[in-house]
């Protein structure tokens, strides 16, 4: 039987630190659009938005980072077992997972650069995106695409997710490359 080589831990450390934030994204996206949907607006309405803001720019600096990395590290083999179309299933899965998790903030960034509201907490501000006049009818829009962005990142995850479990439960090692 083939030994399973794992992630580095630098790599293994990243994944999780960033499964934790877009697992907490999507939530507090849901309940901040459903505040601002039924006009509720306070302090709750515009904590969730900056932890929103502040937390899905810094996912996008990550993923960067995890782009970089992904360049320069070899990820480690799959399994001889596994069937080669599930390998090929599985690396495009993880494409457009990191597609998505690029994208989608990209667009979250637009938005509140068009709208504008770059502002997270006390005087720190977000970076406007450059070349992107006010305007928040364009704003209304970016949002929108953001949000159907977010629930399609929000299924390819929730498919992830049951991936790991059933390579968890097969026990083909799969599982054990990123804890």
């Amino acid at each position: 039987m083939q030994q399973i080589q794992k992630y580095p831990a630098g790599w293994r450390v990243l994944h999780w630190v960033m499964a934790l934030m877009v697992l907490t994204l999507i939530p507090v996206g849901l309940w901040m659009a459903s505040r601002a949907e039924a006009d509720i607006w306070g302090a709750l309405t515009n904590t969730l938005y900056s932890g929103h803001k502040a937390i899905g720019f810094t996912v996008l600096l990550l993923m960067i980072l995890r782009i970089v990395v992904k360049i320069r590290v070899k990820s480690p083999p799959y399994p001889e077992s596994m069937p080669r179309t599930l390998q090929i299933a599985a690396k495009s899965m993880h494409h457009l997972i990191y597609v998505m998790l690029v994208v989608t903030p990209l667009f979250g960034w637009a938005g509140v650069t068009a709208y504008p509201a770059l502002g997270i907490v006390g005087d720190v501000r977000l970076p406007a995106m450059p070349f992107l006049p006010e305007d928040k009818e364009l704003a209304g829009s970016l949002f929108a695409i953001h949000g159907w962005l977010a629930i399609t990142l929000g299924v390819l995850v929730a498919g992830h997710i049951a991936a790991a479990f059933r390579h968890m439960l097969r026990g083909d090692g799969i599982f054990r490359r990123m804890v």
